[in-house]
């Protein structure tokens, strides 16, 4: 048994429930029996094998003796070679490869100290030796095994394999109780052994039954100038080779019932530990994040596919999975609160010198740097994917191109035909009437851009394609400057820079701002065009005669007031706020809610860069829209915009001290600055896009069914139709690439 830890002598506590005889009892039932199904199996294939043999030995047998030969002496060959084949099939499963760690990195305690003493504290405390190995990969789950699989049991040499998403979504209270719980499966005294054993065997024969040679799923796809024979012969064999694996399936069904109840215990005893660490209600909680988080992993394997196709993969499915939780527990809304028992759990002395709201990222050193070499490990090496022709780009951009998605985008869409960039927006920028001016001149106006736009709008939407994918590239360019000001590295090949230095990947920013600049004159000359259809066709809705409106219409007048006063004040702000998304998509890569004190000099002078900026940023769009009041509340009683949007007080910038000894309180500040504001703008954002596009979106639909109602439907032809913004960086796309392997 380990050695009580030096740092802290303290008392051992138990996490798991006393385990007697009984529970030892079941275990060795359960290993005995589960080991000898793998026997009882080979001592099947054996004995076929044995049968086949006989057979094709009494066959020959037989053709050796007779004095002559029939055509019906040749069909016993059909049903021997059939089970010989079978036989063949039937040894497959016997066979797995030994488990390869592709897609993971192993950890030194001389780098992550912190993180393996928490582990040496709880195997401690669960009499249990610490693991050999740590290791951290790109999974959902925190996972311990025998080193050798079921060979190595009797060494007892335990891995550990730590998810990177799992550590970005909670905190280190709970990321122990994680750790405990996987740990105390293993925990048993006396019974350790063969609970290894029943956890291995049963890895085993899953691994045995799905595992699939490279030959195997090529098998599985038909070729693209294949025969009908050729085709009928590759599904003859998938199907031959499945029902080879029958009996084997049959034995894995077995060993499942007959480990169900110990697998059961060890289980319960598990969570057990997990709930005396932290408390129920708050293990409770720590479930369904973990729900949450799978949720959130089966979306990013949605944008992973989809960044295939498009050349633009996310550089950190870490962060990425962290932000999609955050999003999902923030419009779950306010769980209910479960009443708090006022007694500390059993396990509060261990962990009590971990702050209370502190990431577990926190114990990580270098987090954000380990879970961007492990996420291209996992393109490399499980989806074999050649990163030379791929783009990686901050986890914010595949977030902003999931809100492309959005109802409200569709109705702005199919209203201007696709000739409004969602980001930008259809006011001020012309002369619109301030009373009426008649109805049949609104509608002549709105008749006369509708005309127009078949001239100019392949012209606008050229305009639009560049000018997106100026912003695009500038907000890679500055995310990829803010990593490179960190200290970690870039591959200038995917920017064609001179180097990856960050002020040459500025200067490249700087250019492509230039760029879009220069088109701005010529796009608004178009969108005041469009501005101007969009006011008259509202106008139509406000200043006609309520005799003329439907009653859907009207009830649309009603609320036109309030919509188009939040519109107006948030299109004021729209410039400031895509610059604030530029610094903010860079900050986010960054993950500034994962930083810790072991951060580097550079780490935090990258977050300097980006965190007053987007400070002023936010303070200068919220100064934009003062007045400005939000009436959609729960009481319908209005509330300042700016309320609504910013639910919080941005934090006051921190005063640097040259004094060296004052570098740890410093940098304690920059990062608490840094997690404080990623707390509130990463929301802002979200609540201020969401609000915009409803509004707009809002608007937009409106005039569409006024005009509808005076002027009828408008087409505008395919010439001028436009993909949406997240589809313009296919303009210049080559053939996608195709995965080695399906996603897991």
């Amino acid at each position: 048994m380990p050695d009580t830890p030096a740092a802290q002598p303290k008392k051992r506590v138990r996490l798991t429930p006393w385990r007697g005889p009984f529970h030892f009892l079941l275990l060795l039932i359960t290993s005995s029996l589960t080991l000898m199904l793998p026997l009882g199996y080979l001592l099947v294939v054996v004995v076929l094998g044995f049968f086949v043999g006989w057979l094709g030995f009494e066959w020959t047998t037989y053709l050796a003796l007779a004095e002559t030969w029939k055509w019906q002496d040749i069909l016993p060959l059909s049903y021997i070679a059939a089970g010989a084949a079978t036989w063949i099939f039937m040894l497959r499963p016997l066979l797995p490869k030994p488990r390869a760690d592709h897609v993971a990195l192993q950890m030194a305690p001389a780098n992550q100290s912190r993180l393996f003493a928490l582990v040496d504290e709880l195997c401690w405390h669960l009499r249990l030796d610490p693991p050999q190995e740590i290791w951290f990969d790109t999974t959902t789950s925190i996972r311990s095994s025998v080193r050798d699989g079921v060979l190595g049991v009797t060494g007892g040499e335990l891995i550990l394999h730590i998810g990177l998403p799992v550590v970005s979504v909670v905190n280190a209270r709970e990321f122990a109780a994680l750790l405990a719980r996987e740990l105390a499966m293993n925990a048993g005294g006396l019974g350790t052994t063969f609970s290894h054993l029943v956890r291995e065997l049963n890895v085993w024969f899953y691994r045995a039954l799905h595992e699939r040679d490279p030959w195997e799923m090529e098998m599985r796809v038909g070729k693209s100038k294949e025969t009908a024979t050729q085709r009928l012969v590759r599904v003859a064999t998938c199907l031959w080779m499945g029902v080879a694996k029958v009996p084997f399936a049959l034995f894995v069904i077995a060993a499942r019932l007959i480990s169900l109840a110990a697998l059961a215990r060890l289980s319960s005893g598990a969570d057990a530990a997990g709930v005396n660490l932290i408390g129920k209600s708050r293990w409770k909680k720590l479930r369904e994040k973990m729900d949450h988080l799978q949720n959130a992993w089966d979306a990013s394997r949605t944008e992973i596919q989809r960044g295939v196709s498009q050349h633009r993969l996310p550089d950190n499915l870490a962060l990425l999975i962290a932000r999609h939780v955050s999003r999902n527990l923030a419009s779950g809304g306010k769980a209910e609160e479960a009443k708090e028992s006022t007694t500390p759990p059993r396990g509060a002395t261990i962990t009590e010198g971990l702050p209370e709201n502190i990431p577990a990222a926190a114990l990580v050193r270098g987090f954000v740097d380990l879970s961007r070499q492990v996420t291209c490990f996992y393109y490399q090496h499980e989806l074999g994917i050649n990163l030379h022709e791929m783009r990686l780009v901050a986890d914010e951009e595949v977030i902003h191109q999931n809100r492309r998605e959005d109802e409200s985008l569709v109705a702005i869409r199919r209203y201007f035909g696709g000739l409004a960039h969602p980001e930008r927006a259809m006011c001020g920028l012309g002369n619109t009437h301030q009373v009426s001016p008649g109805r049949l001149q609104l509608q002549e106006e709105v008749t006369r851009v509708r005309e127009e736009i078949r001239q100019w709008g392949s012209r606008l939407k050229l305009a639009l394609q560049e000018w997106n994918l100026a912003w695009q590239r500038r907000r890679d360019l500055e995310a990829a400057a803010v990593l490179s000001l960190a200290g970690f590295t870039i591959s200038r090949i995917q920017f064609g820079t001179d180097d990856s230095s960050p002020q040459s990947l500025r200067s490249e920013a700087a250019r492509q701002r230039m760029l879009m600049e220069h088109m701005e004159t010529s796009l608004a000359a178009y969108e005041a065009k469009l501005e101007s259809r969009f006011a008259a066709a509202l106008g139509l809705l406000w200043w006609s005669e309520k005799e003329l409106l439907d009653e859907a219409l009207i009830e649309r007048r009603n609320d036109l007031p309030a919509w188009v006063s939040i519109y107006e004040a948030m299109a004021g702000s729209l410039p400031s706020f895509r610059e604030l998304l530029t610094t903010f998509f860079a900050f986010q890569t960054l993950g500034a809610r994962h930083t810790s004190l072991d951060d580097t000099h550079n780490y935090f002078a990258a977050l300097q860069s980006v965190v007053p900026k987007m400070n002023n940023l936010v303070r200068q769009i919220l100064s934009s829209m003062d007045g400005a009041m939000y009436p959609f509340t729960m009481n319908r009683r209005a509330i300042p915009l700016t309320d609504h949007l910013l639910q919080g007080k941005l934090p006051e910038p921190i005063s640097v001290s040259m004094n060296p000894s004052a570098a740890a309180d410093t940098k304690a500040l920059a990062s608490k600055m840094a997690a404080d504001t990623s707390e509130l703008i990463a929301p802002f954002v979200d609540r201020f896009l969401q609000l915009y596009h409803k509004a707009y979106a809002w608007l937009a639909e409106a005039a569409e069914k006024t005009e509808l109602h005076f002027l009828g439907p408008m087409s505008l032809g395919a010439d001028a139709e436009l993909l949406m913004p997240e589809e313009y960086a296919k303009m210049h796309d080559s053939q996608p690439l195709t995965p080695k392997s399906r996603l897991p």
